[in-house]
């Protein structure tokens, strides 16, 4: 059994022989594999496989442009940063005047006042009016201290959260805009982290990298000033064991920095996966998989609390040089200074001022490398950011994009071929025309590609080969908001947000009344339903509606749809989640909503789509089959498989038919 001491000393081997990359620490045996998740889905590159490349110029860049806007803000923050720091410089210089002056009787340096002014005959008339003035003096500047130290703080959190503000809408912009396969690589605990947790650290850098070491520089340079006038030897004799613990602080900086960024990316993960646990705990208890899922989250929270305490030990290590340094330089000036004084070169008052002054030295210097410090995990924090910042938009429009203001919605597919992977490709050359106020529905196995179809009709993936036309305009030449606001969908995955049963029906519409939203669900047989719920149309649905059924989600969402009044409408798989019943009865809804609109239509049931248009069967990235029910049947090829497995085959498809026209 090895010792927790033996079980550091290897932990810290391995971090010395480089086994820290990317964003974890690779153990041999480790119960968790590269791509440990929740369900082993792979987290992303930006968590997984980060090289640690730190450009600080970059970094100097990225607050630079947060700053934008703010340098105003900042430069009164460091006034008054300033003022405060020299109000404490203060109580030694008149400790020195009280013993080397006040308390021996005499009279106090005029400094440049003339001697023959009312004030200076004054000082100089009793120690007492000394005493007098060194103390409300002091009095004055501690008061002047005091209300820059309030306005201090006032000033720092005003910044701070706007700033944090600023970042947060920027990141939530920028994410908003990156490609649908870029922000698959980012899990939802991991986006929650950086827009939160990730901008409060680097708008603490700002305080790290920019206001306390301005402030230090400036004190040191007033302390150093004052302490080579008083006496260079003495100063030298105290500045002597500085350069050394500066570069051994460096030294360990240099490691820390790795460290923190680690922590951080280690916390992410925590993160997403309780994000998973939770947005999956119907799978989760229905799989059994409680204890697993806590065994994996402890492993993975074991490993970051071993880096944070190696990091919180090499912090130690810092305080702990400096908690023998101060008394060593301490106990130098004493020992040098105390000679200087017996021997009549040093008066006293100065040597107390002098060691007074030392101590504040190493202030600004404890000050600065302990920003230094805190500033390791503020850059591991930029640096995280910068990673998504840097990540470009999604498809943005030419510079001439085309504006679109009385589309007809005709749409041509020519040739086009698309792979998730350049060396794999999913649809291959399908051409296809859907003419304005047509109806195509596609239909095909599972894998066939279908869904991926009608994400490049949407523009949410660009073609890598052929083109998509929109009224004789390749899509890729139109501004990407005008085409894309085109469109509704109801997809077979109903996303529902946590507001209430209006706001989700409205979410494509948000200035709708009251009397569209409730016409809406009508029109999608949901308005009986949403009567009988606590509150109707104002009850909250809870995450992803979890707190209604799945038909019921789904009928939500084709009021949705229905209220967007979109130019062309996307179906994939609508009414999947719907039991027989309700499908007929939404049936026709959606053949209203769909009449006069170009519709493209993924279905599996393919009683849904007999109406349609055309038909196109797709196998495996490819048109098999394409043409109106009665002709596909007639063809006698995969169609008909498909339908007389779903029908009874000795039942006459038109009667099918004649029974849906009815509902």
């Amino acid at each position: 059994m090895k010792s927790s001491r033996q079980r550091f000393a290897e932990f810290r081997e391995k971090v010395r022989k480089g086994l820290l990359t990317g964003d974890r620490l690779r153990e041999p045996g480790a119960k968790y594999d590269e791509q440990a998740s929740m369900g082993g889905r792979h987290v992303g590159p930006s968590y997984e496989k980060h090289e640690f490349k730190f450009s600080r110029r970059r970094l100097l860049g990225e607050y630079r442009l947060l700053l934008r806007g703010y340098y105003g803000s900042i430069a009164t923050l460091l006034a008054v940063v300033l003022v405060q720091s020299l109000t404490t410089l203060t109580p030694p210089v008149v400790l020195k005047l009280l013993i080397d002056n006040v308390f021996v009787g005499k009279p106090l340096p005029l400094l440049g006042l003339n001697p023959q002014s009312s004030l200076a005959q004054w000082l100089t008339g009793s120690a007492v009016h000394g005493l007098e003035f060194l103390v409300l003096a002091l009095l004055a500047v501690e008061i002047i201290g005091i209300t820059a130290s309030w306005m201090r703080l006032l000033a720092t959190q005003r910044l701070n959260y706007r700033l944090a503000g600023t970042l947060r809408q920027r990141l939530l912009e920028h994410l908003a805009t990156l490609p649908l396969a870029q922000l698959a690589d980012y899990r939802t605990g991991g986006i929650i982290s950086r827009i939160m947790a990730d901008s409060d650290q680097v708008v603490g850098g700002i305080q790290n990298a920019i206001i306390n070491p301005v402030v230090s520089l400036l004190r040191m340079a007033v302390i150093l000033i004052i302490l080579t006038a008083t006496d260079w030897k003495l100063f030298a004799a105290a500045v002597i064991l500085i350069p050394p613990i500066i570069v051994i602080h460096f030294l360990i900086f240099r490691r820390l920095r790795p460290l923190w960024r680690n922590i951080q990316d280690e916390r992410s993960i925590l993160s997403a996966r309780v994000s998973d646990i939770f947005s999956g705990i119907r799978v989760v208890r229905g799989f059994r998989r409680e204890r697993s899922e806590q065994k994996e989250f402890a492993a993975r929270q074991h490993t970051m609390i071993r880096k944070q305490y190696y990091t919180s030990v090499l912090g130690r290590l810092l305080a702990t040089g400096w908690g023998i340094f101060v008394p060593a330089i301490t106990i130098l000036i004493l020992w040098y200074g105390g000679q200087q004084v017996l021997n009549h070169k040093l008066q006293t008052g100065d040597l107390v001022m002098f060691v007074s002054y030392s101590i504040m030295l190493l202030g600004p210097i404890t000050q600065m490398i302990e920003s230094l410090q805190a500033l390791q995990q503020n850059m591991g924090a930029l640096d995280r950011v910068t990673d998504v910042l840097s990540q470009p938009s999604d498809m943005p429009d030419k510079p001439n994009a085309l504006a679109l203001h009385h589309p007809a919605g005709h749409l041509t597919l020519r040739n086009i071929s698309f792979g998730y992977k350049t060396d794999q490709n999913v649809l291959h050359n399908l051409s296809l025309d859907i003419p304005p106020g047509a109806t195509l529905a596609i239909v095909g196995p599972s894998g066939s590609g279908k869904t991926t179809l009608v994400n490049l009709v949407a523009r949410f993936f660009d073609v890598q080969s052929g083109a998509i036309v929109l009224d004789g305009h390749d899509i890729r030449d139109i501004r990407r908001d005008d085409y894309r606001r085109l469109f509704g969908m109801v997809l077979q995955d109903v996303y529902l947000f946590d507001g209430t049963v209006a706001d989700n029906i409205a979410f494509g519409r948000r200035q709708a009344s009251r009397q569209d939203v409730i016409a809406a669900a009508r029109q999608a047989n949901a308005h009986e339903f949403i009567n009988e719920l606590e509150s109707g149309y104002d009850t909250p649905i809870g995450e992803r509606g979890m707190k209604l059924s799945g038909g019921q989600k789904q009928r939500l969402s084709i009021a949705r749809a229905i209220l967007a009044n979109p130019h062309i409408l996307i179906l994939d798989e609508a009414t999947s989640a719907l039991d027989t019943q309700s499908e007929r009865l939404i049936q026709k809804s959606l053949q209203e909503l769909m009449r006069g609109r170009t519709t493209i239509a993924i279905a599996h049931r393919l009683s849904t789509i007999i109406s349609a248009d055309r038909i196109v069967v797709l196998v495996d990235g490819r048109i098999l089959e394409q043409g109106t029910h009665e002709e596909l049947l007639e063809a006698g090829g995969m169609y008909h498989a498909m339908f007389t497995q779903q029908f009874d085959s000795h039942r006459d498809p038109t009667l099918e038919r004649i029974e849906w026209e009815k509902v």
